[in-house]
């Protein structure tokens, strides 16, 4: 704001210095020290004027802070008389209905309804407004009226006290008189009925009485109660009253001394135009001075004159604008307060609806909540059965999923046998392609030509060898499938046995194992090993458990890891587990026989090694062989060969000398002889692989016949598995069977218990109805004589019931009557409250428009204090020139003050930067002025600031100025 304003002044003032015209030379004498002094005082006082000006507005924000302060005690004070306004109409309708139902007097029910005048009395504002409406209405600055409003409320309370007191007195006589006829009628009826069917009747009745007048009392102390509070809030709500008439009276005394200041202010400153106009006048020249001084002092004397005209003309304009503003704000606070009493008017006509809380049709819509919750209840308790149902078919999932488990560990059982079987597949396939090779080998060196037969026989050899060891294989590998198969099948059996006596525990101690065993193998012993698998859950005891031979001697890790490998599971743990010992015959020979197979497999592991063995050096033989016949040429060429060689050993021979020849002989005998030892040696060992061969089918024939033993035996365990789970499922069955007929017993057993102890209980009552009846006629047969004397008088008493009853029926029409017209009433104030709805959205979009003109209104009026501060700030600036051309009067010569000032007014229209060129271009963002070449420079710069402030600018915010 300051940056703006400060160039709007500067160019108003170099406006005012150029533009003004020459005035005749009117020569101007100095003022008088009075008037001097006068306006130094005034200036003085304005100062101070405004000073108190700034005083009062802070203490008027201060007010309005209160003032806000007490209109929110004032909103919660009318929030509580709401309350209270509503909880009397309740009480006043609670005692109509209590009043109609103990049949009072009409005249009774009168005083409840309001009349015209105090209905008119009613104020028509919102509860927020009704304390400012109250003071803006009827002269809230005299106490007179404070007065008569808080009188008329206390009389209005004191006459709506009174009804209250009265329907209360008139509904308490009419239940004294109600109270004293169901006395003489209880009082006629037990000496007139003597039958125990009146006499209970008749008690009922009295008790029914008895609690209704019980819940009578107790509406009557809460009512009390009720009305001791609001008389308390009451007490309070008028102590804060008279605290704002305190508050709004010294308000008012503020605002009649800050009315009176202003005046005075008003008055100092007609005085002060007045002075200045006094000074303003012509006065006549000195002879003494010359025409150049002359000249200087008529134009000074024109320039003071100008400026005190402007300053006259700005305070006019000032005032003119600070009146009509105020007239402005007088009218939007008229329009405010009409807008606020007609908001206030509805309210009122909306306020109604709380009668609608205690109508007929809302207590009956909470009757049918109150419905609504006992089936939610009744829903809730269905929803608990089903959540128990649901608990129990949670636990039958949980029996499948472990039933799931012990498959899917004898799936991955299956599935480890199969990648077993696969492995010895490929396997046989390596043996089968080596198999096909040395046949190969063997076809080509059953071409020579003289070791016919014994390739043949090396063949034979080779061959009866590969079928022995692929025998050999084939049985380790039934011998290996057997035992797996053994051990999956004890283990099965071992889990069977385990759950069925698990089933027999939970049926006879009732507890259950939480340990869920998945495979296992019963086998009577002494010493069990139990292998502990962590690969299908962190902590689950699985399968198989291995059996040992004798408790005398317990197996090695050596021979558990054996069998765990053999079982197909990798990756397990032992632990040892003792069970009761048992001696049997089928103990002793099953670790017989184990301990049997046990030798025969490592004899077969032996003799596999030796065959290996012999099949190497059969293979370094054939290669031996096949590198001394490689020659494919048959026996004739041989011969032919062999005689042309020994011609050529003859001539040789001749040639040579005889020393040479005779040791060549003894060389190729000597080699010759060793190829017969060779030969003889060969045929050896191909004799011994004979006899061997002969001897590795005689074993696989008796392994063969084993191992169809064991298919047996196998076969023989698969069908007592099969016969043990069916019995165990038929197990399983029978026990859910009974565990139904147990539940089903249960609660026949605890409705039968329910039974019986109502049967007892109506079976004592009863005979306590037994007693009272005899008891009873007892004194019928004593007081026989008594009743035909009170015979005739209960006729009378008879026919005085009939008329109370012709009465009652006509009591009855009249309440029939009575509710006719309560429900027309209420469907009238349903159309009046249809009605008030639309007038309160009509009222709202009023108040909603008049909000954006007060807010439109009020940002006016920031403007208008805007422009009142800048005038204020303006007239500082004129005081200020008024106090310097006073200042000029006083010693210096006129002439050098005004070249001074015309130095200073060159310099402000001289560039601030480079203090040489005039101003020629002004920037629109600060309105701050410099030489055209400053701005063209900074302008070609990447960063444009203005030199003056800083501000940053574009080329669009360059502007040029002729001054």
């Amino acid at each position: 704001m300051g940056s703006t304003e400060e160039p709007e002044r500067k160019r108003r003032h170099l406006n005012d210095n150029t533009v003004s015209p020459p005035l005749k030379k009117q020569p101007m004498a100095p003022p008088s020290e009075e008037k001097k002094v006068d306006a130094g005082v005034l200036q003085y006082q304005n100062t101070k004027l405004a000073q108190q000006l700034d005083v009062q507005r802070t203490e008027i924000h201060a007010l309005e802070e209160k003032f806000t302060q007490l209109k929110s005690k004032q909103a919660s004070y009318d929030d509580t008389l709401i309350a209270v306004n509503r909880v009397w109409k309740e009480l006043v309708v609670d005692l109509e209905l209590f009043a109609i139902k103990a049949n009072a007097p009409p005249h009774g029910l009168r005083v409840l309804e309001p009349s015209g005048t105090a209905r008119e009395k009613v104020p028509t504002q919102p509860p927020e407004q009704t304390f400012l409406h109250r003071l803006l209405e009827t002269g809230a600055t005299e106490s007179s009226t404070s007065a008569c409003d808080s009188k008329s409320v206390e009389a209005a309370l004191a006459f709506r006290r009174a009804s209250t007191v009265k329907t209360m007195t008139n509904l308490v006589q009419a239940m004294d008189v109600q109270r004293s006829k169901t006395e003489d009628l209880a009082s006629s009826l037990r000496e007139r009925l003597s039958s125990d069917e009146a006499g209970w009747l008749l008690k009922r009745a009295d008790e029914e009485l008895r609690a209704e007048s019980a819940a009578l009392h107790k509406s009557m102390e809460q009512l009390h109660l009720k009305y001791k509070q609001i008389a308390a809030e009451i007490g309070l709500y008028k102590d804060a009253h008279a605290k704002d008439q305190s508050e709004i009276a010294r308000l008012n005394g503020e605002l009649e001394e800050s009315a009176g200041e202003l005046e005075t202010s008003r008055r100092k400153l007609a005085a002060l135009r007045s002075q200045k106009e006094s000074v303003a006048a012509p006065t006549t020249p000195t002879p003494q001075a010359t025409s150049k001084s002359e000249h200087g002092e008529k134009a000074g004397a024109d320039k003071v004159t100008k400026e005190t005209r402007e300053l006259e003309a700005s305070l006019e304009e000032a005032k003119t604008l600070a009146a009509r503003r105020l007239t402005e704000l007088q009218e939007a606070l008229q329009t405010q307060l009409n807008l606020s009493q007609k908001l206030q008017h509805m309210q009122d006509l909306l306020g109604e609806e709380q009668s609608i809380l205690t109508s007929r049709p809302y207590l009956l819509l909470n009757d049918q909540v109150q419905a609504a919750k006992n089936e939610v209840e009744k829903y809730r308790t269905s929803y608990e059965q089903l959540q128990v149902e649901r608990d129990t078919v949670i636990k039958r999932e949980r029996e499948l999923i472990l039933k799931m488990e012990t498959f899917e560990a004898a799936r991955k059982s299956y599935l480890l046998a199969n990648s077993r079987i696969a492995e010895l597949e490929t396997q046989l396939q390596q043996c089968m392609a080596e198999k096909d090779n040395l046949q190969l080998r063997l076809d080509e060196s059953a071409q020579v030509k003289g070791k016919n037969e014994t390739v043949s026989e090396f063949k034979a050899m080779v061959t009866c060898l590969h079928k022995e060891m692929g025998m050999m294989q084939n049985q380790l590998n039934k011998y290996k499938e057997a035992a797996h198969e053994v051990h999956s099948l004890r283990a099965e059996v071992y889990s069977l046995a385990t759950i069925c006596e698990r089933k027999a525990l939970w049926q006879s101690d009732g507890t259950k194992v939480g340990s869920t065993v998945c495979r296992g193998v019963k086998l009577r012993k002494s010493v069990r090993l139990a292998i502990v698998l962590y690969s299908y859950f962190p902590i689950l005891e699985i399968g198989p458990v291995l059996d040992v031979a004798s408790a005398r001697a317990p197996p090695t890790l050596q021979q558990l890891s054996y069998a765990a490998y053999s079982a197909g599971l990798i990756g397990c743990s032992f632990r040892l587990l003792k069970a009761p010992p048992v001696q049997t015959a089928e103990y002793q020979a099953l670790s017989e026989l184990y301990a049997g197979r046990l030798a025969e497999v490592t004899t077969l592991k032996e003799e596999v090694v030796k065959l290996q063995e012999s099949e190497q050096e059969l293979k370094l033989i054939l290669e031996m062989h096949g590198r001394e016949s490689s020659d494919p040429r048959d026996v004739m060429e041989l011969q032919e060969a062999e005689c042309r060689a020994w011609a050529q050993v003859e001539r040789l021979k001749a040639a040579l000398n005889e020393h040479s020849l005779e040791l060549r002989v003894k060389a190729a005998n000597e080699a010759e002889a060793a190829c017969q030892q060779r030969l003889t040696a060969a045929e050896a060992d191909i004799a011994v692989l004979r006899q061997q061969l002969v001897a590795s089918e005689r074993m696989a024939m008796e392994l063969q016949e084993a191992l169809k033993a064991k298919n047996e035996e196998g076969d023989a365990y698969i069908s007592e598995i099969e016969t043990i789970g069916q019995a165990y499922e038929d197990m399983q069955t029978q026990n859910q069977r009974l565990l139904q007929q147990l539940t089903e017993r249960d609660d026949y057993n605890t409705q039968l218990v329910g039974e019986s102890l109502k049967a007892k209980q109506a079976l004592a009552n009863l005979e306590s109805e037994k007693q009272m009846l005899v008891r009873r006629f007892e004194q019928a047969h004593a007081s026989v004589d008594l009743q035909k004397q009170r015979i005739a008088r209960h006729e009378e008493q008879a026919r005085l019931y009939l008329e109370q009853l012709n009465k009652a029926t006509d009591e009855s029409r009249l309440h029939t009557s009575a509710l006719d017209n309560a429900r027309r009433r209420t469907a009238e104030v349903e159309k009046e409250v249809v009605l008030s709805k639309a007038a309160l959205e009509a009222a709202q979009k009023t108040v909603e428009e008049r909000g954006d003109k007060i807010v439109e209104i009020q940002g006016e009026l920031e403007k208008e204090r805007f422009e009142k501060r800048r005038v204020q700030e303006e007239l500082d600036a004129l005081n200020t020139k008024v106090s310097r051309l006073t200042s000029y009067h006083d010693g210096n010569p006129l002439v050098e003050r005004l070249q001074e000032e015309l130095k200073e007014y060159r310099a402000i229209l001289k560039c601030s930067v480079c203090h040489d060129r005039a101003k020629e271009v002004v920037i629109t963002k600060c309105y701050h002025l410099f030489c055209g070449p400053c701005i063209q420079r900074n302008l070609e710069l990447r960063h444009r600031k203005c030199p003056g402030c800083g501000v940053p600018f574009g080329q669009n915010d360059v502007r040029t100025v002729y001054i």
